[in-house]
């Protein structure tokens, strides 16, 4: 048999059997006429199928049955059936059909939707929009999270890929909440060790800093879903993780000390210590003078050679700092640098006012 997709196919007697025009899967006494591919994501491709004992269009989501896949897909049927026992039909989460496999492939049977909302954006060349509009998603959003809080389930992966549109031109902006291969039960949050949940544009503060989290991790992406649909592009864009964090520091400002937990505390070592409290503040007055600065211990970098003074960093950050300031008036500051630290001379105290 064929499968439609281009995957090695291990299974001796697949459920996808060639025929002239089409492929079909075949399900005991069911028939799905493959139609087209959809959709492919980290972990499974999405194909549109004919049902032919109802003639429904029908969305199938392929999961590979190895390895690490092997947990995913658990994990994922595990919710879906939750989901389906919590009766979700009018809270704008996907419905889900049924599921079926063989040794190899995991199949998740779902109705068919018909835009994703960052191809809806896309298409439309990431125009902003309208408040209105962004308004009507937020609210079926809410009204999906606020179900899946009752049924203590956290989406977890909450971003524009997996918030679709149902029929545009006969229900606008009318969504669905899909995509719960990375949810989590609540009650099982404690078990989740060195959590990498959320795609990054969208993970919460608390994922990022290694904190206890809870549902409200979605209420985070949401916010931040709001500002990409009415901005036309994403409001935390970071590279990796610690880009990230620079890019939430930049509106929400520096977090609490309370909130750096150990394992994170090297992502602000270069925020929260590096003149940028004094530096950036509201009111001109209250903050550092160029001189005061200078006596800085990040610039000075004391702090650094206590616990770095025998690694190539150190040796580099200071070679630097000796070539930046080389026939240069900040010499003068720099004059004592031993093997140690630069440690800027005894100051005029007036210039430090």
């Amino acid at each position: 048999g064929l499968f439609p997709l281009g995957a090695d196919l291990e299974d001796p007697e697949p459920l996808v059997r060639s025929q002239p025009t089409m492929v079909t899967l075949v399900v005991g006494a069911e028939c799905y006429d493959i139609m087209a591919m959809v959709g492919k994501g980290t972990f499974g491709q999405v194909i549109q199928g004919h049902c032919r004992s109802t003639g429904d269009m029908v969305a199938i989501k392929i999961l590979k049955n190895c390895d690490h896949n092997g947990q995913i897909v658990k994990n994922e049927l595990r919710l879906l059936q939750a989901l389906r026992e919590g009766n979700t039909k009018d809270s704008h989460i996907v419905h889900f059909l049924e599921s079926f496999s063989d040794t190899v492939w995991t199949y998740l049977v779902f109705e068919l939707l018909q835009q994703n909302l960052f191809d809806f954006q896309k298409q439309n060349n990431f125009s902003p929009l309208p408040v209105r509009h962004i308004r009507t998603i937020a609210a079926q959003v809410l009204v999906a999270l606020v179900k899946l809080k009752e049924l203590s389930i956290i989406h977890a992966d909450l971003k524009p890929e997996n918030i679709m549109l149902v029929d545009h031109a006969r229900y606008p902006f009318r969504i669905k909440l899909v995509d719960f291969g990375s949810a989590i039960l609540l009650p099982e949050v404690c078990h989740v060790q060195e959590p990498y949940i959320q795609t990054r544009f969208y993970r919460a503060p608390e994922i990022l800093l290694g904190l206890p989290f809870c549902e409200k991790v979605d209420i985070w992406s949401l916010g931040c879903v709001m500002a990409e649909l009415h901005l036309g592009w994403p409001l935390y864009p970071g590279n990796d993780e610690y880009d990230q964090v620079c890019y939430i520091c930049s509106t929400l400002g520096l977090p609490r000390a309370e909130l750096l937990c150990a394992r994170k505390q090297h992502i602000f070592s270069s925020l929260d210590q590096l003149l940028l409290k004094r530096m950036l503040t509201w009111d001109s007055h209250e903050r550092i003078t160029p001189s005061a600065a200078l006596c800085h211990p990040f610039i000075s970098m004391q702090e650094v050679k206590a616990s770095f003074e025998a690694t190539r960093y150190y040796q580099l950050s200071q070679e630097d700092l000796r070539a930046s300031c080389k026939d240069s008036s900040m010499a003068k500051v720099f004059l004592s640098t031993e093997k140690g630290a630069f440690i800027p001379l005894p100051m005029n105290t007036s210039l430090l006012k």
